[in-house]
């Protein structure tokens, strides 16, 4: 039989991925599903022949039990490829034996549930995996398959392994699903992942760019989200990522399509704007370097964290190379927490002094009264100037990215209730450095910013008296 598929454009990238892992996350009905069973078929028809001729490959499709393949799975598999026509399924062992030209590709499905499934695979020679709903997954299942990847076709078989007709290694992951809980193993990798791995994010079912809503019924999202939560349609529809089971996020309006650039900022060099440098102190310094651009933008280029340093350390091993090595003979100001003036207990210095005597010119936050600073982190973040975003974070400024995503949040009570101050923990430190750099922009918004320098001290003779 012949089959006819042409992927939508928002799913061209991941079917033709030729990384070690590809990933593809979109909304509910997007044809997420079908591209995953036709890479299959691509990644089998590259597939080294063996001596007969014959592309010999063999895939193992997971999902979390043998229900969901035997209810969903297999049954969008078979709509593509029937049995009796584009092959065999086997229903007693779940596989289906693909035929299609050159090509002879055995699919497992199996049913992998938690990391005690792991000894389910150490017996599995395949050339590929494929990962449905991969946010179900427990990780040690990710793990664990990658290392049985690329071991079908043997060189006993075909002459030179698991390879393609170039002689490129012809073992691939690939996996599908709506978008998965913020803080979870499976948010990680995908908002970081690997040189290794390709990850492609559709966009909004009820966006423009939406490329395969023709194939849909009429008006299917905007039915869709009749009734559902805020969170269910932002995860389901417009494909982003689910709120933290740890707590909510501190700022829920930071939306990392548009508030995190496309591309590399680039600082401006210039008197009047200066490089404003968000500063929280103990034992986690860490600091936010952001600027005012002409238009009144806020962007942000750097974030900087330490674990277990004073801010001596952290100035002079941190702040201060970065600022030598990309911000040379930029003027500079820093805005740090109001708690910096107290006097230390071991040499009686601030860390203001410690800053100044490093050569900053320092200043404290107006207040550190919390609802002033997640305040001015908002009236950043509701801006838009020009029709776009009066608020821009590099997209190198990973650590700032992570916090303002929902790192930085409310944590959960037992009760189901929320606490009303942010909780203290690794991403708050420089969530609150870059909030007394907000605090100071917001302020100095629409006019010139001056970096405060030392008054000028002249000798005059003293007339006589004495």
């Amino acid at each position: 039989m012949t089959v006819f598929y042409e992927p939508p454009g928002s799913l061209a990238d991941f079917l033709l991925s030729r990384k070690f892992i590809s990933f593809q996350v979109g909304p509910i009905g997007s044809g997420k599903t079908t591209a995953a069973i036709m890479k299959i078929a691509y990644h089998a028809s590259l597939m080294a022949p063996c001596p007969d001729g014959i592309r010999r490959s063999r895939a193992v499709w997971v999902r979390n039990t043998r229900e969901q393949l035997r209810d969903s799975s297999i049954k969008d598999f078979l709509q593509w490829f029937p049995d009796g026509e584009a092959g065999l399924f086997t229903k007693t062992e779940y596989s289906f034996l693909m035929r299609f030209g050159d090509v002879e590709c055995e699919v497992l499905f199996r049913g992998l549930d938690d990391a005690n499934d792991v000894r389910r695979l150490l017996s599995l020679q395949v050339s590929f995996g494929i990962l449905e709903e991969f946010r179900e997954i427990n990780p040690a299942i990710f793990d664990a398959l990658q290392g049985r990847l690329g071991r079908y076709p043997s060189k006993a078989l075909n002459g030179v392994g698991c390879v393609a007709d170039d002689g490129t290694a012809n073992k691939h992951l690939w996996g599908a699903t709506n978008p998965p809980d913020m803080d979870t193993f499976w948010e990680q990798f995908l908002s970081n992942p690997p040189d290794n791995a390709d990850v492609f994010f559709q966009p909004s079912g009820l966006s423009p760019e939406a490329d395969w809503v023709e194939y849909l019924p009429d008006d299917y999202y905007d039915n869709l989200a009749k009734g559902k939560s805020e969170d269910w349609i932002d995860v389901y529809i417009h494909s982003k990522f689910g709120k933290s089971l740890a707590g909510k996020a501190v700022f829920r309006t930071f939306d990392t399509a548009f508030h995190v650039a496309k591309e590399p900022l680039t600082p401006i060099r210039s008197s009047s704007h200066p490089l404003i440098i968000g500063v929280d102190f103990g034992l986690q310094p860490s600091a936010s370097i952001s600027q005012l651009d002409p238009k009144g933008r806020l962007l942000t280029y750097d974030a900087l964290t330490s674990d277990g340093s004073g801010i001596l350390q952290f100035t002079r091993s941190q702040l201060k190379p970065l600022l030598a090595q990309k911000y040379a003979g930029f003027q500079v100001l820093v805005i740090g927490d109001p708690a910096g003036a107290q006097r230390a207990q071991t040499d009686e210095r601030t860390c203001f002094d410690i800053l100044r005597a490093e050569g900053f010119a320092v200043r404290p936050a107006r207040t550190n009264a919390v609802a002033a600073r997640i305040a001015a982190v908002e009236q950043f973040l509701s801006r838009q100037i020009d029709g776009g975003p009066g608020y821009l974070i590099d997209p190198g400024a990973r650590v700032l990215i992570d916090a303002m995503r929902g790192g930085y949040r409310y944590k959960l009570k037992k009760s189901g209730e929320h606490e009303t101050s942010p909780e203290k923990n690794h991403h708050s430190h420089i969530a609150d450095a870059h909030q007394y750099a907000c605090l100071h922009a917001d302020n100095a918004a629409g006019r010139a910013l001056e970096v405060p320098r030392a008054r000028e001290i002249q000798r005059v003779s003293a007339l006589g008296w004495t």
